[in-house]
């Protein structure tokens, strides 16, 4: 069975930026206000985000806490990669119609992917720089910002891709049927 590389590299690629948002969002929703780093530095609301911070968040996630209401959307954004992927991986060497379509309409499903896009290398920028506060956790949906927009561009990449591809075979195949015709001296 062969399987393009490039497509399950990208998806399980977003899945993991996914899983890794969202265990550090909801274990920043599972760390007590008054937890305090090594150096004595406070995650207080307005407090900056260190890398040890990052580590007390992770520290906190629980899985027990996937599967709840506040968990939805990210559950459902979970699911709509892990089913990609299985897709994927079910359909040798193509992406067949019904993963195509599947994959398109993942813009639809997470809309608000393609609007936080915009803000997605400033959301980097703060949490790679140390500037990132609580409140970019706590005021801001956090898995919208920084999950959703990878998933809705490499889910449209792929569908786009795999529409593109589709049509140079086509033509190809359009293509050999008519020198077959040619070859038989039809006029």
């Amino acid at each position: 069975m062969q399987v393009r590389l490039l497509p399950v590299v990208l998806v399980v690629a977003s899945l993991v930026v996914t899983l890794l948002v969202v265990a550090l969002d909801v274990g920043m929703t599972n760390t007590p206000w008054e937890t305090v780093d090594s150096a004595g530095h406070a995650m207080g609301f307005n407090d900056r985000l260190s890398a040890e911070h990052y580590r007390i968040a992770l520290s906190n996630f629980r899985f027990s806490t996937l599967g709840t209401l506040p968990c939805a959307y990210s559950d459902l954004l979970i699911l709509a990669q892990a089913l990609a992927l299985v897709g994927l991986l079910r359909t040798p060497g193509s992406v067949g119609p019904g993963l195509r379509w599947f994959l398109g309409l993942q813009g639809l499903l997470f809309p608000l992917g393609w609007l936080t896009l915009v803000s997605l290398p400033s959301q980097i920028r703060n949490i790679l720089g140390e500037v990132e506060t609580r409140e970019g956790f706590i005021d801001v949906p956090f898995v919208v910002v920084t999950a959703q927009p990878v998933w809705v561009v490499v889910s449209g990449g792929l569908c786009l891709w795999s529409l593109l591809r589709g049509r140079r075979g086509r033509r190809s195949v359009v293509a050999a049927a008519g020198h077959l015709g040619e070859g038989k001296g039809t006029p």
